[in-house]
C-alpha cells in the first residue's frame, strides 16, 4: 500500500512539473518575434555595420566611417551613434552569451535598438536603410 501510494505521490508531483514547465514556457519563449537583417560586428571597439553592398565603421565617439572614408556628421549625429555604440557594445554579448534564447531582457534590449535604428535613419542619410532587427 505504501508503494502504490509512493507512486501515485511521485507520479503527480511529476505531472505537476510537467504542467508547470509546459504552462511557463510558451510565455517565456514567446516574448517577441525577431527577424535579423544585416551583419554587425564588435572588434577592437568599433562596430562594423555590413548591410551586403556597403560596410561602415562607427568608432566609441560615434564617428562613422564608409570604407576608409569619413563622413561628415554634425553633433546630434555623432551623439545618435555613440548612444547606438553603446548599446550594441551592451547587447551583443548578452546575445552571444544567450545563444537561441528570446527572453523578456533580450526584447527590450531589441526594441530599444530598433529604436535608435529609427532615429539613425533619419538623422544620417547614409544610414536611412541601416536595420539590424525588426521586433514583431
Amino acid at each position: 500500500m505504501n508503494m502504490i501510494f509512493a507512486r501515485n505521490a511521485a507520479l503527480k508531483v511529476t505531472m505537476l512539473m510537467f504542467t508547470f514547465v509546459v504552462m511557463v514556457t510558451p510565455v517565456w519563449a514567446s516574448q517577441c518575434n525577431l527577424t535579423w537583417h544585416n551583419v554587425v560586428i564588435l572588434q577592437d571597439g568599433a562596430l562594423t555595420l555590413d548591410d551586403g553592398q556597403r560596410l561602415f565603421k562607427v568608432k566609441q565617439n560615434g564617428q562613422l566611417y564608409f570604407g576608409v572614408h569619413k563622413v561628415q556628421l554634425n553633433t546630434a549625429q555623432q551623439q545618435a551613434l555613440v548612444k547606438y555604440h553603446q548599446t550594441l557594445t551592451k547587447d551583443l554579448p548578452y546575445q552571444l552569451s544567450h545563444s537561441q534564447l528570446i527572453d523578456d531582457e533580450l526584447c527590450q534590449r531589441v526594441v530599444k535598438r530598433q529604436t535608435q535604428e529609427t532615429e539613425i535613419q533619419s538623422l544620417i542619410p547614409a544610414l536611412k536603410t541601416w536595420q539590424s532587427v525588426t521586433v514583431y
